[in-house]
């Protein structure tokens, strides 16, 4: 019995630790969305490849390497600032948009601009593609985003 009981269990452990986890069904809203973006500021954290393999800073061109070092704070009225991380002063500014029923982030500023699929849109963490061409090769990386307090 006790035998059984072991087994019954560990295939109940198997089942639900196989299941998905993730957001439930739930897609966040537009403003849900926004709200996490404008919470905080954010910094590239690492690029990686489309694996999730970090990708050596020194291996990145000049355009790829440009988004480290600067955070980007998007506010409510569309508008958003790159911030020197040490100073805390402005550095320039622009504009942001959502597009693609909010899976493509649109951003408007100096040594940022394009529009990026969202992979991945969290508080702790934001996930954006980016397509970027090095030595005539054309490649897509994920910048990983996180707040930078």
């Amino acid at each position: 019995m006790k035998k059984i009981m072991f087994i019954g269990s560990l295939l109940l452990s198997l089942f639900l630790v196989s299941c998905k986890t993730g957001n439930n069904g739930t897609t966040p809203t537009p403003e849900q969305t926004v709200n996490i973006l404008i919470t905080n500021p954010w910094k590239v954290e690492k690029i990686t490849d489309l694996n999730g393999n970090v990708i050596n800073k020194e291996l990145l061109p000049t355009s790829a390497k440009a988004f480290f070092g600067t955070n980007i704070q998007f506010f409510e009225d569309k508008t958003v600032k790159a911030l020197d991380p040490v100073a805390r002063t402005v550095l320039n500014g622009g504009s942001w948009n959502l597009l693609n029923n909010e899976k493509t982030l649109d951003i408007d500023i100096k040594d940022f601009k394009g529009t990026y699929p969202i992979n991945k849109l969290e508080r702790s963490r934001m996930s954006l593609r980016y397509s970027s061409v090095f030595q005539g090769l054309s490649f897509d990386v994920y910048l990983e985003l996180v707040p930078a307090l």
